[in-house]
């Protein structure tokens, strides 16, 4: 029996087949502003492929309500099922996506406990960061080269008075490598305030397209003073737990 896991999130749609356990397909696609078509297309790949759809499919992420198919599990539940797949001696999870933060708490069975969202505006979200970092249009070696730079504290944290921030800082001459570490470490100290608002882990979960951010996870970990993990692929674990969870 093969079963799915769809996740509609705000930027990327994503997909996971599991036969007896073992992912045996997965696929992301932008969502494009409609991930329920994203949804769709990416349903259509798979039977193109494979001949037939999955027997079961539990459907998570933002446009879960309006999808055409499937079991609803919200991704809440299926980010803490897909976390402790991985990890399931950890009991905190920041969830970074384009539209909210999420901190989880999940007991040792990998349920969730306890949960808090930050979602009133693009602040401490991954859309954040790619907003602002795009309009730097930076060089790779740029943005490795901030690892080692000294931070210029960012003050604020709306997208639009950040980027204002930032062209003031850059039309002054700071050096745009202690820019983005500036950035980075704003926004590691607001997120690990976030998390201990909840409880303070010994080793916390890092998922989301933020967590592909290396330096932000530096900057994470110290603030936090503790460990931070990051899953194989940090953007499918709600794919995945929705999976396991069908």
């Amino acid at each position: 029996m093969k079963q799915a896991g769809l996740d509609l999130g705000s930027v990327n749609t994503k997909l996971v087949v599991l036969e007896n356990g073992e992912r045996v397909y997965s696929q992301v696609i932008p969502s494009r502003f409609d991930s329920v078509q994203a949804g769709i297309t990416l349903i259509n790949s798979y039977v193109e492929k494979h001949g037939e759809k999955p027997e079961k499919l539990v459907v998570t992420g933002y446009g879960r309500v309006n999808f055409p198919e499937g079991r609803v599990i919200t991704e809440i539940s299926c980010q803490g099922r897909g976390c402790h797949a991985y990890f399931p001696e950890q009991m905190y999870i920041l969830d970074l996506g384009g539209q909210d933060a999420k901190v989880i708490k999940k007991n040792p069975a990998g349920k969730v406990v306890q949960f808090i969202m930050n979602d009133k505006c693009a602040a401490g979200t991954g859309r954040f960061l790619d907003v602002i970092l795009k309009g730097l249009d930076l060089t790779a070696d740029e943005l490795d080269s901030a690892a080692a730079a000294k931070p210029i504290p960012i003050n604020s944290m709306c997208t639009v008075f950040a980027e204002s921030e930032v062209i003031t800082m850059l039309a002054k001459g700071t050096p745009k490598p202690e820019v983005i570490a500036g950035l980075f470490k704003s926004t590691a100290k607001r997120l690990a305030n976030f998390v201990e608002s909840v409880g303070h882990p010994e080793c916390l979960i890092f998922t989301g397209g933020g967590a592909h951010y290396s330096l932000l996870v530096r900057f994470l970990e110290q603030e936090l003073k503790e460990k931070v993990v990051i899953p194989p692929e940090p953007e499918m674990t709600a794919a995945l737990g929705a999976a396991l969870l069908a």
